[in-house]
C-alpha cells in the first residue's frame, strides 16, 4: 500500500473515532474504508512521544496562566493514541504531570533538569525506539508570531525528512497560512543535540499569541493537531 493511500485510510477511521469537524474531514478524505492494513515491519516500529516539561517545570506560560506542560501532555496523549490505534507502537515518556529526573533512581541532586532530559533519551534507548517526537509550545516577546514549527536533529538524516513531513502536513491540513520552515537544532536543544535516532521537536504554537493559545486550549483543535502529527509520522514510515 502506498503512503498516500495509507494516509487517507487512516484519516477515514480516525475521523470516526475522534469526531473531528465535518468540514475538515470532508476536505481531508476522498475514499471510504473499514480496514487499514499495517505491514509486519511497521508493527515493529517504536515511536517515542515525549511530552515536554512536567511537574515543577511548567515550561512557558500564556498571559492567562496556561502552562505549556499541560498542553504538551494532552497533545502527546492524542498523538500516541492515534499511532497505537493504527497498529504501530507508540510510548509516552510521561503520562502524568511530573519531571523524570528520578526515573531511574540516579543521584540527581541539584541537577533535576539535566537528569530529566537525560532520562527521556535513556527511555528511548531502553525501548529500542526508531523515532523520537517531542511535543512543546513556543513563546515570544512579540505576540504577533504564531504557528507550528518543527526542529530536527543533525545526528540522523531522516530527522529532517520527518520534520518536513510534519511541517507540510500541518500547512496542508491544519494551518494553511503557516509559512514556517523546519530548522536544524543546535546544541541549545539538549534532546535533539544528543539523540541518535530520527528525532524532532514540534513547537505546536505560541502561547504568546492569543489565537494560538485559544486553539491549543480547545480539545477539538488538539485532536486535529494530534491527527496531523500522527499522519505525518505514518507517511514518513511508509515512504
Amino acid at each position: 500500500m502506498n503512503s498516500q493511500k495509507f494516509f487517507f485510510l487512516g484519516f477515514t477511521i480516525l475521523s470516526a473515532i475522534f469526531l473531528v469537524s465535518a468540514a475538515v474531514i470532508g476536505h481531508l478524505l476522498n475514499i471510504q474504508s473499514e480496514t487499514v492494513f499495517v505491514s509486519t515491519d511497521a508493527q515493529n516500529v517504536c515511536i517515542v512521544v515525549d511530552a515536554g516539561h512536567g511537574g515543577e517545570d511548567g515550561g512557558c506560560v500564556s498571559s492567562n496562566g496556561i502552562l505549556e506542560k499541560d498542553i504538551n501532555l494532552e497533545v502527546s496523549k492524542k498523538v500516541a493514541e492515534i499511532i497505537n490505534t493504527m497498529g504501530y507502537n507508540a510510548v509516552l515518556t510521561r503520562s502524568q504531570d511530573k519531571m523524570l529526573y528520578d526515573m531511574y533512581g540516579d543521584n540527581y541532586k541539584g541537577r533535576k533538569k539535566t537528569y530529566d532530559l537525560k532520562n527521556r533519551l535513556k527511555f528511548a534507548r531502553e525501548n529500542d525506539a526508531d523515532m523520537f517526537v517531542s511535543i512543546h509550545m513556543n513563546k515570544f516577546p512579540q505576540s504577533q508570531y504564531k504557528g507550528l514549527q518543527v526542529y530536527y536533529s543533525k545526528n540522523h538524516a531522516n530527522s529532517e525528512k520527518l520534520a518536513q513531513s510534519i511541517q507540510d502536513y500541518c500547512k496542508q491540513y491544519l494551518q494553511s497560512d503557516n509559512e514556517r520552515s523546519v530548522k536544524k537544532a543546535d546544541s541549545k536543544i539538549f534532546l535533539l543535540d544528543r539523540a541518535e535516532i530520527p528525532a524532532v521537536l514540534v513547537e505546536c504554537g505560541f502561547l504568546s499569541n492569543a489565537e494560538d493559545t485559544e486553539n491549543l486550549c480547545d480539545d477539538e483543535y488538539r485532536k486535529k493537531l494530534g491527527l496531523v502529527i500522527a499522519a505525518a509520522v505514518f507517511s514518513h514510515i511508509e515512504s
